[in-house]
Parts: C-alpha cells; structure tokens; sequence
C-alpha cells in the first residue's frame, strides 16, 4: 500500500494496528524487532507485492460485501486515508479502513477490511488486535472485521470495545515505545529471522556451552537429516529404475493419462566468467562489487 508522504511520516512517529500484534508477540509475519528497526528509521520492510496490491484493490470490495450483507450504512468519506491518533497517548495510531453506521446502535464504528487465500474459521489474533486497537485510538465502542476468502467467500464478524484489552496493549506498547523508540535500544530477537538480521557476522572466539536441551535439538536434528537423506537415496533409486524403462520415451501413461514425462529441456544459455576475465581484465574489474555476506550454519 503506498501513502503520501504526510501520511508516512505520522506512521513513523506512531504505532498503528498493524504493528500491535508484532509488538505483543501475536504476528505471524513480523516481531518487536522488526518494527524498532522500521520505526528508528534502519529499515524498510517492503511491503508492496501481489498480496498487499490485490488487498488494497479488494478493500473496497470487501466494504461493500459487508454493506450488501448486513445492510449498514458505510461512511463513504472513511474511505480516504486518514491517520488517528489517540489524544492521550500520543503514539497510539491508526487508519482503520471503513467507518459505519448501524440502525440500532448509537456511534460510528470500526470496519477493518481483509483478503485471505486461507480458510478462516476465527478472527486471527491479529486481526483482533488490530480493530481493538483502533477503537481505542478512535473512541468507538465496536466494529467489525470483514474478509473474502479466496476471492469468492465473504465472511465476517462483529465486536464491542474490549476496554481490559485495550489497556493490556496501551501497557505493552507504551513499555515498548519508552523502552525501545525513544532510548533508541533494540528489543530481544523473537525469531530466527530476527536473529539473522541482527548478527549477520560471528564473533571470532564468542562460543557458548550446550545446554541438556540443546544437546537432545542436535542429536533430533541429526536423526532427522540422516531420515531424510535415506529417504532421498531412496527417491533416487526409484527414479533410476524408471528410467532404466523409459529409455529414450518422452512419457509413462496410464491408458490416456500420462503419469511421468521426462522430456529434453531447452540448453541454457552460459556465462564463461573465467575465460571473459582472461579476455577483458579491465572490464571484469569494473563489474566486480562485493555481495552480502552470510554465516552458514553447519551441524557436526
């Protein structure tokens, strides 16, 4: 999703309702790390590809399913983007996607907008987190979350303003932004992935002793590989014998189905990086830069 640059630089100042998830451990794709390293400016996770594009293009859509299906009045000026910030807690932002009106209850409320490839029996934690948290910054006493699965199946659920809720996140955040934004001090690594960007080098002569539970991962991590490397040399032998069959055959059928093929791909086209180096020494150099380096994790 792009915003102005207005817009992106009140996100930056704040926590918004996609971020509170991350930050109490509930996120699936993100994690108090990540968004210190976004809000202290270090940086940009990219957010832009097919999901987030086809999730901004159906948002209307969802809006309007939730309009067609329970017959609430969508607010059609809540449609612009628009950043909220709590009057007390000054970092405590939000852009909820939908504001609406029903007839029998009194106040605006809430509608966040969601696409999913997956089937959804419950409203994810996040997504939880996420309209309660805007309705703290908003001041509204419930909402909604609307989604459509797999571009066909619309569903979607309703909630009151969880004030307990409300204030276990308007803790856990405000910890957070004391804490980690404004003493500018990175929190713990949650994830592996967190673990890989934070320490992308090792310190020469920094080893740590295995613990009981380290030692019983190692020996399971080496069962497993040696599991799985049987199971592969397997695969390859059934292969062989296939094609001890097939000779020069393009395909196996099974009456009109074919089951197997194995056909002559197309030869690649190659780059003989030694012999240009020999050719063109001058140009080689020119092209020549250094990649990123990475740790490689070997089990022994």
């Amino acid at each position: 999703m792009s915003f102005t640059p207005e817009i992106t630089n009140k996100r930056l100042r704040g926590i918004g309702g996609s971020e509170v998830a991350a930050i109490l451990g509930l996120s699936s794709y993100s994690s108090p790390y990540k968004v210190w390293l976004t809000k202290t400016g270090r940086e940009t996770f990219p957010v832009d590809n097919k999901y987030t594009r086809a999730g901004t293009i159906l948002e209307g859509a969802v809006a309007q399913f939730f309009e067609a299906e329970t017959q609430y009045r969508i607010i059609k000026s809540s449609a612009k983007q628009k950043v909220y910030q709590h009057p007390e807690h000054q970092f405590a932002i939000g852009m909820p996607d939908r504001i609406y009106v029903t007839p029998g209850s009194v106040g605006k409320r809430v509608l966040e907008c969601k696409t999913t490839q997956s089937v959804i029996e419950d409203v994810p934690d996040e997504w939880f987190c996420q309209l309660q948290w805007y309705l703290g910054v908003v001041g509204m006493t419930g909402g909604a979350v609307a989604w459509l699965e797999r571009g066909l199946d619309f569903k979607f659920k309703e909630f009151e303003f969880d004030a307990d809720f409300w204030n276990y996140m308007i803790e856990a955040v405000a910890k957070f932004w004391k804490d980690h934004i404004e003493k500018d001090t990175p929190p713990d690594p949650l994830t592996a992935s967190d673990v890989e960007y934070r320490y992308k080098y090792h310190t020469a002569g920094n080893v740590i002793q295995a613990t009981p539970e380290l030692i019983g991962v190692h020996e399971q991590l080496k069962l497993l590989r040696a599991e799985i490397k049987e199971k592969t040399e397997k695969e390859q032998e059934m292969i062989d014998s296939i094609k001890l069959v097939m000779r020069d055959a393009e395909a196996v059928m099974n009456g009109p189905k074919p089951i197997i093929t194995w056909k002559t791909a197309s030869a690649p086209t190659l780059f003989n990086k030694e012999s240009f180096k020999n050719d063109h020494p001058e140009l080689y150099e020119q092209y020549i830069y250094e990649g990123v380096a990475s740790r490689r994790f070997l089990i022994k």
